[in-house]
Order: structure tokens, then C-alpha cells, then sequence
């Protein structure tokens, strides 16, 4: 009997039936689950101190661990300042050296800091750590006055470059660390009991620092130069437009000063921070190696000030947009010590033609900012 479509229909007991693979898929075990919050552990993290008992720690009395609202492992380092004293202390000096695979440029070292009341603490004190096991030698510190305004009640999560440290008695070995110790004090001795405690101290390489905005150049507001300030929308390097002006044919000199209406904190410092800044320049070749850059924290040109001579950047200059970086570093101080880098406030660059009879020399500047040296 040959069967059909239609016949098999009607007469399936006639015709032979295929076999096919069930399509039936309730025993088909799904792909496990990817977690959405899967954590990532940097390759470069080394543990110093757990802080979970009590070996190898010094503090002011006795050593005594907490093991509730721990930061991480079984317990921390838990101490108060109380009543009638101003001064805690918390020294860690393990019987064998850690090698923290960094170096000096790249080290980042970090560890969890406690307090109760975060307003008690005087702007004194430092955080210290060395490569030889005593004080002020081959050490790294960080001051607690740096700190403070970031502090918070509770625990404060406490970040620390190498290469923002303040340096005393040689260089600190970072193959070989030997100590660490903070140490802090009320603003006075008449205060409510402060509870302070400390947590989990690693080493990493440090992630980069996020630029700081000096100014966007997108608008005139606070800015001089030679006549009005014109921003020119056309050909800027960020946001809606760049400070633009022309040393015309007759003329010399340009100049654009920016003061703030309020100081700020570039969050960098003399070992690791560089100014950054767009430059253009329509024809090199018209300027005069004269001329400088200028930050400065006392409101006005030559005093607090840190500055750079136009002449030594000739060379690297071209035609067109020019990023300009400069290390605070190798800053010419002027005026009492050079610019506080916690509290700049005034921007200036000038700079001249080789003479009076040029083309037009077209200039402009756009997206100044603060950002960590290489």
C-alpha cells in the first residue's frame, strides 16, 4: 500500500512509523548560572597584617582584638582614647620582613582605620611604614592633618601612594618592610571616650589617580587676557569651546589668567602630581623662547607660585593642539616656597612673538587640569 499525506491521516495502522529523536527537553540540564557580582582579585594584593590576634602588635596598654564589626577576617586591633588622655598609637613589627613585590613609583599601601568620632582628632600624627624597623628611618609617611577632612564615623577605608609619601631618613625599601605604625591625638585631653581600631594592611600597585579640573575653558567667566575673552566653539579639544585669542601683526605679547572664586585642592602632590593643559599655537615658529606657566595659591602672580619657562618647551612644540604636562616636581618656586598644592587658585600663562612684524599668531587654551606623573 503506497501512503500519503492525506492517506496516512486516516490510515496511520498501514503505513510504517518513523523514528525520531524525541524533542522533549525537560532532562536538559541548563548551563550553570555566571554570577553577576563575581569579585575580581588584584594579582598584585599582598597581606601584611590580618590584625586577628595580637602577636607582633604594640599599642598604648594592652593588645586587645575585637572580633565584632571586624573589616575582614576574625578580628582588628581595637583601642580608646578615653577621657584625660590625647594620644593612641598602633605599631605592627612582624618577626620576618614582607617583600611586597612593588616599587617605589607603583606602591600603593592600604589598611582600615576606626573611629568613633572622627571630629576629636587633631590634625597632628602621621602613618608610618619602614624598611629597617625603627622610627624616621628609610620610612614612608603620611600625615593624619592630609587625611582628616576625608574621615568619617565608623570605618574609613585608608588609601596610600608610595610616590605621595613623605620620605625621612633614606630610601624606603619596599622588598623589605619591617614596620608600620599610626599614631594620633585628641585636640584635647577633656573629650568623649574615642574609640578607634585598625584592619587589614595590604600592599597593591596603585590605580591611577582621576584627574582634577582646573578649568573646562568653556566659558569666559573669571578669565583675563589681552582685550575681551572669546571662547570659539570650533575645533576645541573637550566640552563646548576653548579661550581663544590672536597676536595680530603690530603686536608682541598674549597672556591668559584664570583666578578662582575658591581655592582647590589638586589632591596631588610635590613627588607625584603634573599640571596639564591644551595649548594651540597656529605658527611655532613666531614665538620667542621667553615667557612662562604659572600656578600659584596666593591669588596673584610671583608669590606661592610654581612655574615653568616657555623656552625649554619650544622644541617639542608644533603646530596646532599641544598637551602640555608638567611635573610640580621640576617647578621653578617663586615667592615663599612655591604654590600649596591643597589650595591653588591662580592660573597664568604669557608668552611673546620674536618681534612685531608676523602673521597673525593664533592661540588658545583648553581643559586644565591636575593629574598623577607617570
Amino acid at each position: 500500500m503506497v501512503c500519503s499525506i492525506a492517506v496516512a491521516a486516516l490510515t496511520m495502522a498501514g503505513c510504517k512509523k518513523e523514528k525520531f529523536k524525541s524533542r522533549d527537553t525537560s532532562q536538559i540540564v541548563p548551563p550553570p548560572d555566571v554570577p553577576i557580582d563575581t569579585v575580581v582579585v588584584d594579582p598584585s594584593l599582598v597581606l601584611f597584617a590580618s590584625a586577628d590576634d595580637a602577636a607582633d602588635w604594640s599599642t598604648v596598654g594592652a593588645v586587645n582584638i575585637e572580633t565584632e564589626n571586624k573589616k575582614e577576617g576574625t578580628g582588628y586591633i581595637k583601642n580608646t582614647i578615653t577621657n584625660g588622655n590625647e594620644f593612641m598609637q598602633f605599631i605592627y613589627k612582624p618577626a620576618t620582613p614582607l617583600d611586597t613585590k612593588l616599587t617605589a613609583t607603583n606602591g600603593q599601601f592600604m589598611f582600615w582605620w576606626y573611629l568613633s568620632d572622627p571630629s576629636l582628632v587633631k590634625a597632628d600624627g602621621q602613618i608610618e611604614i619602614n624598611s629597617v624597623g625603627d622610627f624616621d628611618k628609610e620610612e614612608y609617611g603620611w600625615s593624619i592633618a592630609a587625611l582628616k577632612p576625608t574621615l568619617k564615623a565608623g570605618w574609613n577605608e585608608i588609601k596610600l601612594n608610595f610616590n605621595a609619601a613623605d620620605k625621612a631618613g633614606g630610601d624606603f625599601n619596599p622588598a623589605s618592610v619591617k614596620q608600620f605604625r599610626i599614631f594620633f591625638f585628641t585636640e584635647g585631653k577633656d573629650h568623649a571616650d574615642l574609640i578607634s581600631g585598625v584592619d587589614g594592611l595590604k600592599f597593591r600597585i596603585a590605580p591611577p589617580m582621576p584627574d582634577v579640573s582646573f578649568d573646562k575653558a568653556d566659558l569666559p567667566d573669571g578669565w583675563e587676557t589681552v582685550g575681551t575673552p572669546t571662547i570659539e566653539t570650533n575645533g576645541k579639544k573637550e566640552g563646548i569651546g576653548y579661550l581663544k585669542n590672536t597676536i595680530a601683526n603690530g603686536g608682541d605679547f598674549m597672556q591668559f589668567i584664570k583666578q578662582l572664586p575658591a581655592p582647590l585642592n589638586t589632591t596631588f602632590t610635590e613627588n607625584n602630581g603634573q599640571f596639564k593643559f591644551w595649548w594651540y599655537i597656529s605658527d611655532v615658529s613666531l614665538l620667542k623662547a621667553d615667557g612662562s606657566i604659572e600656578m600659584t595659591s596666593s591669588g596673584k602672580s610671583d608669590a606661592f607660585e610654581s612655574a615653568w619657562d616657555i623656552a625649554p618647551l619650544l622644541p617639542t612644540l608644533k603646530n596646532g593642539w599641544n598637551e602640555i604636562k608638567l611635573d610640580f616636581s621640576t617647578a621653578i618656586k617663586t615667592g615663599d616656597g612655591g604654590a600649596n598644592y591643597a589650595a591653588v587658585d591662580h592660573f597664568r600663562i604669557f608668552f611673546f612673538t620674536t618681534g612685531k612684524d608676523h602673521g597673525d599668531l593664533i592661540t588658545g587654551i583648553d581643559d586644565l587640569r591636575f593629574g598623577q606623573k607617570p
